[in-house]
């Protein structure tokens, strides 16, 4: 502790030479065999964390008058646990009532003789890796997590140190008049904490956890995982033939056996049945995880919908470009989006004519470029935070000038010709797969201010387009745009502005001068210390599962096999159809608060009553059901699912909820929900391990804790 006249961290850095961060150490193998634990006193306002299980039981019995655990805790050492961990000194000081914490021998010495300050002994051990104080945002060797240091020194408040492992809500303590002081030591990471992180990783950017992924992980550690995901091969639909928009007579459903691939023409082939069916399929089975979880994501920013491109082999075409170009540069997928037919058909490009006789091309894409898939509508700090003029009010990104004048590049585009065909001036058979084709007569040359510069007129079609996306390319928008749907989607629905920041500038520039580079933007979303950690403990941090994402994690949670045709209707009642968004404004708008706090939650704009409702019934039916094959679907397997790893320890209750825990909860079971679940299964025999499996997972999917993971 100190007062407001003395700054602790300024005393050091005058007697401690400023250099750099000692280099890292090795991880350490001891397991951590203390735990601390923080209260908070609501009366004085303050924060207290102790090792000492006396101390637990002493603030336990003082509930009367403020004393309560918050639920933070972290692991430490006691002595001799590890030879090269350091003691943690904790001092008191009685005047303002407050305890200070340091694993510095130079805090120790100068504290030891600063009247005021009553020395209490070690409080624990950890390491300390660091010369000062001032340290990057966690120079802690691998197996380590950083231990960050917050003071307000009274002057908003009582004076009090706080004390957080979680960088993200480490850094919000700024906004309330706390000094972010820096990495005061380095703790260890149990083994359960390095499970949750695994797990919360898996959570974040695969359709699941399977229960040996978790040890995967481990093994890998998070950067081997990511690099293995981002190498992997892409799991490949199945293309399918060109149909025309009008059935023919001949294409029918046909029941007589035996049955064909070519048994339900109809249903192949108008509807989205088997792009659904497959997107399941390849969601639960396959391993290309973060690869599909991210052309998952990209669908749902450069959407296009089953309500206006409801041919499944053009929606297969265009899911699969996403699915291939998912790591691949963000230029080249704006130039693949914008030229998709499928893309043309949704957004109105295709056959989108030069002026004549009065009518002026139409502006749906040119405008749904710019607001929804690159820029958004006002100008943004890099950090996503929107710059606003000198009446307070944001600054718009593009004005109706540059829609117009975009609008007018984008002209003289028409669908693909229909293989068998000869091309036409304008192809007015409607073909939603592959790219457009240029058609120079029906483009306007004319010169077209836009944004930041000019489309010559003495370019040819192809050029002025490209043209245009290269000046929406390098709009100083696009990285925290990006930024923060990526994050939106895989980590935390309301992230930090530094972690935007960090992310963006990651974007602009991947370390060898690249921009855009989209292997290395999520690998720096997914790796940021804002995604990882052994616990997340900010109140808005995290994100719901969205009702796709909450039935894909339950089935690879039962390490299914499936052939996806039971999956695809799962979603429907939960405001969620693989595919057919309502609207080009996603299933969900990503600013969407919740009502009481205010957090954003994007996925909570479509969780309500009805589909509440519908996640539980879905779940029973999933766990307790058999789904056998589909006899109209051509090679239906069914859906059949693994529950050994459950089943293995299902006679012991506590042992069963473990292991539902690391794979559904990451580690963060209440021991509120643990008891109604426990409760549950040892209502069922013993014997009977598979119904106590299925009791256990089924509960799991349904509690609010396997829906939002923090």
């Amino acid at each position: 502790m100190r007062n407001s006249s003395l700054s602790l961290l300024q005393c050091l850095q005058a007697s401690v030479a400023a250099t750099a961060l000692i280099v890292p150490v090795t991880a350490h193998a001891a397991e951590p065999g203390a735990t601390i634990v923080e209260f908070f006193n609501s009366t004085s306002s303050k924060y207290f964390i102790s090792a000492n299980p006396a101390d637990w039981a002493l603030l336990d019995q003082y509930a009367s008058i403020g004393w309560k655990r918050t639920g933070v805790t972290f692991s430490a050492f006691t002595q001799g646990q590890d030879a090269s961990a350091k003691p943690v000194y904790r001092f008191y000081a009685p005047a303002v009532g407050s305890h200070f914490f340091t694993i510095s021998e130079s805090d120790r010495t100068l504290l030891a003789n600063t009247p005021g300050f009553v020395a209490e002994g070690i409080a624990w051990y950890a390491y300390d890796q660091l010369q000062t104080l001032v340290a990057t945002i966690n120079p802690c060797a691998s197996g380590t997590t950083a231990l960050y240091r917050t003071f307000n020194n009274g002057s908003n408040g009582p004076a009090n140190h706080r004390y957080f492992q979680d960088y993200g809500f480490y850094q919000s303590y700024a906004a309330k008049g706390y000094a972010l002081e820096g990495v005061a030591m380095c703790l260890p990471l149990s083994t359960a904490e390095k499970r949750a992180d695994a797990s919360r990783l898996l959570y974040q950017a695969s359709f699941g956890a399977k229960p040996s992924d978790i040890d995967t992980v481990l093994n890998r550690g998070a950067s081997g995982w990511i690099d293995d995901q981002l190498n992997a091969a892409a799991s490949q639909y199945t293309p399918r033939d060109w149909w025309p928009l009008n059935r023919p007579d001949t294409c029918v459903n046909n029941t007589t056996p035996p049955l064909t691939d070519a048994s339900y023409c109809q249903r192949d082939n108008y509807s989205l049945f088997q792009p659904q069916r497959e997107f399941f399929k390849q969601a639960i089975n396959n391993n290309d995880q973060l690869r599909q979880r991210m052309a998952w994501a990209w669908s749902q920013f450069f959407v296009i919908s089953g309500t206006d491109v409801g041919m499944p082999y053009g929606m297969i075409d265009y899911q699969q470009m996403l699915r291939d170009e998912a790591f691949s540069n963000f230029r080249t997928l704006l130039q693949k989006v914008t030229l998709h037919a499928a893309m043309g058909r949704y957004l109105d490009m295709v056959n989108n004519l030069k002026p004549q006789n009065g009518v002026e091309p139409n502006e749906n894409y040119a405008r749904e470029l710019m607001q929804l898939f690159s820029l958004g509508l006002y100008q943004l700090n890099n950090d996503g935070s929107v710059k606003t003029g000198s009446n307070g009010m944001p600054l718009d990104t593009y004005t109706q000038e540059d829609v117009e004048n975009l609008a007018h590049v984008f002209t003289g585009w028409t669908y693909p010709t229909v293989p068998g065909q000869s091309p036409a001036n304008i192809n007015r058979v409607a073909n939603v797969k592959g790219y457009m084709e240029e058609r120079g007569a029906q483009h306007d040359y004319t010169t077209q201010p836009f944004l930041s510069g000019s489309i010559p007129g003495s370019m040819t079609q192809g050029q002025r387009l490209s043209a245009s996306l290269d000046i929406i390319f390098n709009h100083p928008n696009v990285p925290p745009f990006v930024a923060k749907f990526l994050i939106q989607h895989f980590v935390t629905g309301q992230p930090g502005a530094a972690y935007i920041d960090r992310v963006a500038r990651v974007f602009q520039n991947n370390g060898s001068g690249v921009r855009g580079d989209m292997k290395a933007v999520i690998r720096a979303v997914l790796t940021d210390p804002e995604a990882r950690g052994a616990a997340k403990w900010a109140p808005a941090y995290g994100h719901q599962s969205e009702p796709v994402l909450a039935i894909t994690r339950l089935a690879r949670a039962m390490n299914a096999q499936t052939d996806g045709v039971y999956f695809r209707t799962t979603t429907a009642n939960s405001g969620q159809t693989v595919f057919i968004s309502p609207s080009v404004f996603n299933y969900y708008p990503p600013d969407y608060a919740l009502s009481k706090s205010g957090a954003v939650a994007p996925e909570f704009a479509i969780y309500n009553t009805t589909s509440a409702l519908n996640r539980v019934n879905t779940a029973y039916a999933t766990v307790f059901g058999t789904i056998n094959p589909d006899p109209t679907v051509f090679g239906a397997t069914g859906t059949q699912f693994d529950l050994s790893p459950y089943t293995a320890v299902a006679g012991d209750s506590n042992a069963l909820l473990d292991r539902v825990n690391d794979v559904l909860f990451a580690g963060r079971l209440s021991s509120s929900a643990r008891t109604i679940i426990k409760a549950a299964v040892d209502a069922v025999a013993a014997v009977d391990t598979t119904t106590r499996a299925r009791t256990a997972l089924y509960l799991a999917s349904a509690a609010p804790e396997s829906q939002v993971l923090r």
